[in-house]
């Protein structure tokens, strides 16, 4: 088979079946070495005037020639009626596209071709074959003498995808060359198409349970998002939902949604009572999968504050709550056809399996989710555990189109403690999960050997069209307050000379106790510094002030409040998580070197890094920044690449989890009361932090002062 060939999408068994099958094997024969993508059951269009499907049996896109296929198993009247209505439905479609057309015409030439096993006479001007052999001479006559750019090929793929406005650009207008404005214009300009693994995971079979999985970045929303639009506009009769835990999400999921199916079907807004968008738990005032199954099956549905006197205020409340539910329910009824889950891994099994429950026999459950949101261990269980047995169909989406290369792999190095000279803090427990996120090696992973993996252009390709050194750096200062000076003249020279607009960057703090009255201390600095200036210098009247930017913590005035178009975003990691722009500052980076949770602290900067769709800088101060500052040099010298001399076995993997354990959630609450207790203590005059540490350890000054020098290792 030829391997240039990919086979996207699907066709019932039949007649169709064997003639797409019949297809692909002359096709791979006759041309070997021609790159293509053989589209089954796609596009699919719906005439709003007619009321019914315009559908493509096959639609081959290759570096030869664009056929569109349609088959008829009987014959009919008029073939050229229904070959005029699908040539013109996706010569509109292709025309949409404004790269792929000149002076009111394509520039590429394209044929819809009937086939038909019956005994049907051709009509002239409307090309009919009879068998493959006929097609095949077709293609002969009508191919390109030239092969098809690299260039053209993917625009003639981003017009047959209909992948129009998968990302939503802001105009930037007067940006300079060689601004960091200019390199997001230029990459806002490329085509947007999907990848064929995407694509894949759209037009799978949906018959049984599919899995689509991706590092952040990979496009698991917009392809979910895309896949439901896909089922609607196939099946309208269908009852499809899209579900989902996080509220602010729901607002992406409408916006994605309404605009693809708008795309698709010439500006029609999709069927809301069809389609539904519903948060995973819901309420009467805003209905949800769980409200809905309640309701259907006659259980009274909890709400929070009746969920928490039940089952308490733990982590795994709704999990408890739905497998009471599962537990109650006799017999549960059929409720939808097709249910998309996105952000799976905020679910257990329980939410999964009650999802499965309310399908018919063919069982059309969707999971999309970020593998390795934690870098020492899976974001979710394997299927068996979560189902009891295997799924149907599962597609990894490898490639990732937020983060730049470099940026990955640092945010993957620093988050293990790869590089750290006491050595690894934490690694995933399944090595095959590199590969399903797009990671590669020149040699096996076999635990125990050397091993190096690295990232190639296809899994991380460079969009951002600027100097990979420039990409993620690492900045290491003296105190806070240097830090602070250096990260204000940062943003100043980015808003004023590289053109950025306030919504384009993000200030993330590393510090989990005092990020907000960190935020406050930058804010007072800026201030200061302002109000020092104008004593000293003169400025003229557009220039008032060194820093004119404004800054606010991140949902201040509502959750939902994050990025503004006047103001620069401070935000913990926590708040930074589902939020993602072009230019980051991560501040105080050196509390995730000898914290009290490593682990988690290190998977906060992995998170921080990979929030990113452009820049990263890295800024901390002291010994402990002077640390994280080798790793990244080691990061480096490895040409950003994950090198293991010696991959961990399953016992060192044990032995890295044991050394490396976080201190408890409850106590780090304990030490943060206690923290503040201490700074009200002291902050009152009456007791000095030394006084406070002598009674705390029952220690002299001299006591102190040795065990200090024992621990620093003298220095």
């Amino acid at each position: 088979m030829n391997e240039n060939l990919s086979i996207l999408g699907s066709l019932e068994p039949g007649i169709k079946y064997d003639i797409a099958e019949q297809f692909v094997q002359a096709f791979t024969t006759e041309y070997p070495d021609i790159k293509g993508d053989l589209y089954l059951g796609y596009p699919i269009y719906v005439d709003e005037i007619a009321n019914r499907r315009v559908c493509v049996d096959m639609a081959l896109i290759s570096k030869v020639g664009v056929y569109i296929l349609n088959i008829l198993p009987e014959p009919v009247t008029d073939y050229g009626e229904i070959q005029d209505d699908i040539y013109a439905k996706v010569e509109s479609k292709f025309k949409k596209q404004s790269f792929l057309f000149k002076k009111r015409k394509l520039i590429f030439d394209f044929y819809a071709v009937t086939y038909t096993p019956t005994s049907m006479a051709e009509v002239e001007g409307y090309p009919l074959v009879h068998n493959i052999d006929e097609m095949m001479s077709f293609i002969k006559e009508t191919k390109e003498d030239k092969e098809f750019s690299d260039d053209l090929y993917g625009k003639i793929l981003s017009g047959i995808q209909e992948a129009y406005g998968i990302n939503i650009h802001r105009e930037r207008e007067g940006v300079k060359e060689g601004t960091k404005a200019y390199a997001i214009s230029q990459m806002a300009a490329q085509i947007e198409k999907y990848d064929s693994r995407q694509m894949e995971a759209i037009l799978s079979d949906t018959i049984g349970i599919q899995r689509i999985r991706g590092m952040a970045g990979s496009g698991k929303t917009i392809v979910l998002a895309r896949k439901a639009v896909e089922l609607h506009t196939a099946h309208p009769d269908w009852d499809i939902v899209v579900t989902y835990s996080t509220r602010s999400l729901r607002d992406q999921l409408v916006s994605l949604i309404g605009r693809f199916y708008a795309a698709k079907n010439d500006g029609a807004k999709y069927n809301s009572k069809k389609l539904k968008i519903m948060q995973s738990w819901g309420s009467a005032s805003s209905r949800g999968v769980y409200y809905e199954v309640c309701l259907r099956h006659g259980v009274s549905p909890l709400n929070v504050r009746e969920a928490k006197a039940k089952y308490g205020n733990g982590a795994n409340l709704f999990s408890r709550m739905c497998g009471e539910l599962i537990k109650s329910i006799k017999e549960f009824h059929k409720m939808y056809d097709c249910i998309l889950i996105d952000e799976a891994q905020d679910f257990d099994k329980n939410y999964l399996q009650l999802c499965l429950k309310i399908l018919d026999q063919n069982q059309r459950l969707v999971y999309a989710y970020d593998e390795l949101q934690k870098l020492n261990e899976e974001a979710m269980p394997n299927p068996e555990q979560i189902f009891g047995r295997n799924i149907d169909h599962d597609t990894p989406l490898t490639v990732c189109y937020r983060n730049q290369g470099n940026a990955i792999v640092t945010a993957h190095a620093i988050g293990m403690g790869l590089y750290r000279k006491e050595g690894l803090l934490q690694l995933p427990g399944s090595s095959s999960v590199w590969e399903a996120i797009g990671y590669v090696s020149d040699t096996p992973i076999i635990e125990g050997k050397e091993v190096t993996l690295y990232r190639t252009k296809e899994t991380s390709p460079e969009l951002l069209k600027v100097l990979p050194d420039d990409i993620i750096r690492f900045f290491s200062y003296d105190s806070a307050n240097d830090m602070y000076i250096e990260l204000l003249g940062m943003i100043k020279n980015d808003l004023e000379v590289e053109q950025l607009l306030p919504r384009d960057i993000m200030i993330i703090d590393m510090d989990t106790f005092d990020y907000g009255d960190n935020r406050l201390k930058l804010s007072h600095l800026k201030s200061r510094i302002n109000k020092e200036a104008t004593k000293d210098t003169e400025w003229d009247d557009e220039v008032k002030y060194p820093y004119e930017f404004s800054l606010h913590t991140a949902g201040a005035a509502n959750p939902e409040d994050f990025f503004r178009d006047d103001s620069v975003v401070y935000s913990s990691v926590r708040r930074a998580k589902g939020n993602e722009t072009f230019m980051i500052y991560i501040v105080n980076a050196q509390k995730c070197v000898n914290s009290l949770q490593r682990r988690s602290d290190r998977n906060g900067l992995f998170t921080a890094i990979t929030r990113s769709k452009g820049w990263v800088r890295v800024l901390g101060y002291g010994e402990d920044m002077e640390i994280l500052n080798q790793e990244f040099e080691e990061i480096k010298n490895h040409d950003f690449k994950l090198y293991f001399d010696e991959y961990p076995d399953k016992e060192k993997q044990k032995q890295i989890f044991l050394n490396n354990r976080d201190v408890e959630d409850k106590d780090i609450k304990l030490i943060g009361n206690t923290k503040s207790l201490i700074d009200k203590l002291t902050g009152e005059g009456n007791v000095s932090k030394l006084q406070l540490m002598q009674e705390l350890f029952g220690m002299s000054k001299e006591e102190l002062l040795t065990e200090i020098t024992k621990q620093t290792g003298g220095e």
